[in-house]
């Protein structure tokens, strides 16, 4: 997932939760842009914040690495950019995915041939409504 899917407020198919917290990380006057040495700058300044309402969404593919069977990740370590890193981090967010990653193992489990890259992602997405989650 890229800042540009952030920005965006995308949508994907197969997207676990929403969120919307704001990009909270810090980074080096020169990255930021900036002409003076020595100031800190935080990147979220750059980025307009989400109104009132506003999400995007996080696809379960971002918990799957590439490559590996049966490997599911949360928290930081899911696939994102740097940026948007900086709002999948924070807790709320690793409790939607922690969720949704123990689900996805479940039915893994559950399947013939166990491969959580084969999850029928509609019937998860179903599943974390049944338990209150948001998911348009």
């Amino acid at each position: 997932m890229t800042v540009e899917d952030y920005l965006a407020r995308k949508s994907f198919p197969d997207e676990v939760y929403r969120n919307n917290y704001f990009i909270d990380i810090h980074t080096t006057p020169e990255e930021a842009g900036q002409v003076r040495s020595g100031e800190t700058l935080f990147v979220e300044e750059r980025f307009e914040r989400y109104k009132d309402g506003e999400s995007h969404g996080v696809p379960y593919r971002c918990l799957t690495p590439k490559g590996l069977k049966n490997v599911l990740v949360a928290g930081r370590s899911i696939s994102t950019d740097r940026i948007t890193q900086g709002s999948t981090r924070v807790m709320p967010s690793c409790l939607c995915m922690g969720e949704a990653a123990g689900m996805a193992a479940k039915f893994a489990v559950d399947m013939a041939e166990a491969d959580v890259h084969r999850v029928d992602t509609d019937r998860l997405r179903d599943r974390l409504r049944e338990e209150g989650a948001y998911l348009p």
